[in-house]
């Protein structure tokens, strides 16, 4: 009930502007876009080296999904940790975790889902503007712990510019796969010379239909049911979902910039995939988590000041809460407080400034593996990058001081603080090969080297129990060092006026990186036994991104074509093997057609098995996806409608990610007819 209440409260202040937002919007219908962090306007994500991909308009409501990870889960050296349909977390060239910068509007989420892969990222992807995916000497901007690279969602929740007029959308959907219905609506009003920005959403799933059973033949043959149980087929228990989110923001846009402010609230209840929902009553939630989590933003800038270009400052506080119920009860409650903030100065070439984060983070309860703690950081940075003719050199250092302190407790003993001190540098260069000539291909190349030291989290330090979502008994290690890293990537760019193409290669080469092993012990409870280690441990890899504009009009209309392909390999070069959960080799190609009247796409996307596994992990078979795609755009006298069809793994086969804690009893969501409407009143 408290999800309808929040999205009614909210939704009346939203359809107060929707009058005046009809009278003024004209046919100025844009679409949300993924974009690459830094970028403005509509530049290609090929205008930088070290970015992942640009998506946007019919791509993005292709790959729209209930969750982060999985919105971004094809990009190219992007995968997502799918714990199940509504906790999935951006992996980024097998880099995942702590390893992987999560923002909201350039400053930390401070939920929970570092710490476990059931725990959802508090963001729904229905209200975001964009998502920004960043790496290189620019990461270095955002935290040490960056080496996988940075993942900004913005919401422009605190407009930096005034509007010419207000604006309504509204956008409501329905999935086939699981019963799925959602709503976001965004309203953005003029108010003198204020901008007040008004968002909600609300969601509900039952569970996902897949093509066969929920386990796997190696699953059910290592662990056969007891007697009163059946295996579960053609659906996946545990995995339903009830969310709604709302958000207001105000603002102030003036000539040397703007200052502002927002309030939001993410709420969300949702079924944890677990293996007794894969061998019982589907129906029946086993666990169900119950998230809550409240967040204020303050951000503002000033051109001009003291000199300088810009000054820019963020902040944000976030009150975070998750109850993790099983069969009605409550068996633990996380809860993270905590504030981040930072300021960024830009002379020139030259961007330079401090950054500041505290949050407690506290589990509580029967299953809790964590004593609560108290994680500090504080760090300054800069980043220097200029331009001489055809080369562009970038510096980038940052200096991080950081530490984490365990509080005394029954369960995990006297209390410790650990300190650890973090820096990381940077060195790039971007060289074009041709000078700029009309009609003729521009070649350049790229090289970047970075080093990196990131602090050992909470969890790595002091981790003691067990951790029922992942089905293991996790030990962590309060006598580790940093985390020390070597990066490196080469990288070849061509673009022309009707294609554009970027190949890199890269290598991440770890000393002391923190890995979680089976250690061989006696089970505990009927868990297998993890321990966090420190590990000589090597990664490598490569991506492959291609994209062709057919000049001619054919069948009325016009074509594009696009090819992504990514590898990566991971190896622990102290114990010799693979390090566990690396992604396969990944393709996608599609084809792209436009008419005056409507759109349409074809996708076809290759998974390849994976056998190159740690020891105790086992290998997945490949599968292959064809996506379908549509949209008919309308204008009617009341507003511009856009109606959007995709279907999804068209011939319902059975795929299972293979970087999954859970592949092994919940294979990916089957045939989903999406249908769904934008309209902008």
């Amino acid at each position: 009930m408290k999800f309808q209440i929040v999205f009614v409260l909210v939704a009346s202040s939203l359809f107060s502007g929707a009058a005046k937002g009809a009278e003024s919007l004209g046919s100025n219908f844009e679409l949300d876009e993924i974009r690459v962090l830094g970028q403005s306007g509509k530049r290609s994500a090929f205008d930088s080296l070290p970015s992942v991909s640009k998506v946007s308009g019919t791509e993005l409501d292709r790959k729209r999904k209930s969750t982060l990870g999985e919105t971004l889960s094809r990009e190219a050296g992007v995968s997502a940790t799918f714990f199940g349909p509504n906790s999935s977390r951006p992996v980024i060239r097998g880099l995942d975790g702590d390893r992987v910068r999560m923002l909201e509007n350039g400053v930390g989420l401070l939920d929970a889902s570092s710490a476990s892969p059931d725990h959802a990222v508090a963001i729904d992807p229905l209200l975001i503007d964009s998502v920004e995916i960043l790496r290189g000497p620019s990461a270095l901007l955002y935290g040490s712990s960056a080496v996988g690279g940075v993942v900004n969602v913005r919401t422009n929740r605190i407009a930096e510019t005034q509007l010419d007029a207000g604006r309504f959308d509204l956008n409501p959907a329905y999935n086939s796969v699981d019963q799925g219905k959602s709503l976001g609506a965004v309203a953005r009003q003029k108010l003198g010379d204020f901008v007040l920005h008004v968002d909600a959403s609300i969601r509900s799933s039952e569970n996902y239909a897949i093509p066969g059973q929920a386990r796997t033949v190696a699953q059910q043959a290592e662990k056969p049911l007891v007697p009163g149980r059946q295996e579960s087929s053609g659906v996946v228990g545990d995995s339903a979902n009830r969310t709604s989110q709302a958000a207001i923001g105000i603002s102030r846009p003036f000539e040397q910039g703007f200052i502002g402010a927002a309030l939001s609230g993410y709420l969300s209840e949702y079924g944890v995939v677990s293996e007794l929902g894969t061998i019982s009553d589907p129906d029946k939630k086993s666990v169900i988590i119950d998230m809550d989590r409240v967040r204020l933003d303050a951000a503002g800038e000033w051109r001009g000041l003291l000199g300088l270009d810009s000054v820019r400052f963020k902040s944000a506080y976030s009150k975070y809460e998750h109850s993790e119920i099983e069969e009605g009860e409550v068996g633990t409650i996380f809860r993270n407080r905590g504030v981040e903030s930072r300021i960024d100065a830009k002379k020139g070439s030259f961007v330079f400034g401090a950054q500041h984060q505290y949050f407690r983070l506290s589990a509580v309860g029967g299953e809790a593996y964590l004593p609560t703690t108290k994680n500090s950081s504080i760090a300054g940075f800069g980043l220097w990058e200029e331009s001489y003719g055809r080369l562009k050199p970038s510096l980038g250092l940052r200096l991080d001081s950081a530490s984490v302190e365990s509080e005394a407790s029954d369960t995990f003993g006297a209390g410790a603080l650990k300190s650890f001190f973090a820096p990381s540098a940077s060195l790039g260069m971007q060289v074009a090969l041709n000078e700029p000539v009309a009609g003729a291909p521009s070649w350049t190349i790229g090289l970047n080297s970075t080093y990196t030291e990131r602090a050992p989290n909470y969890q790595e330090l002091f981790a003691d129990g067990a951790h029922v979502a992942t089905g293991i008994f996790e030990r962590g290690n309060a006598d580790f060092t940093t985390e020390k890293n070597f990066g490196y990537e080469a990288s070849l760019k061509v673009k022309d006026k009707l294609q554009e193409a970027r190949f890199s290669l890269f290598l991440q080469d770890f000393r002391n990186y923190i890995a979680l092993s089976p250690t061989g012990e006696p089970e505990i409870d009927n868990l297998e036994v993890y321990q966090f280690n420190q590990v000589r441990a090597r990664l490598f890899g490569a991506e492959l991104e291609y994209r062709y504009r057919l000049e001619e009009i054919l069948l009325s209309g016009n074509w594009d074509f696009d090819f992504k392909v990514d590898w990566v390999r991971g190896l622990d070069l102290t114990n010799g093997g693979n390090l566990p959960r690396m992604v396969p080799i990944r393709g996608t190609l599609g084809a792209n057609y436009r008419h005056a009247l409507f759109s349409a796409g074809l996708e076809y996307q290759r998974t390849e098995g994976q056998s190159l596994v740690a020891s105790n992990e086992r290998a997945t078979r490949g599968y292959n996806f064809v996506n379908l795609s549509g949209e008919v755009p309308f204008n009617t006298g009341f507003g511009l409608f856009k109606g959007l069809v995709r279907v999804n793994n068209l011939f319902d086969v059975e795929g299972r990610n293979h970087i999954s804690f859970v592949k092994e009893i919940a294979p990916l969501p089957g045939r989903n007819i999406f249908v769904g409407i934008q309209a902008a009143i």
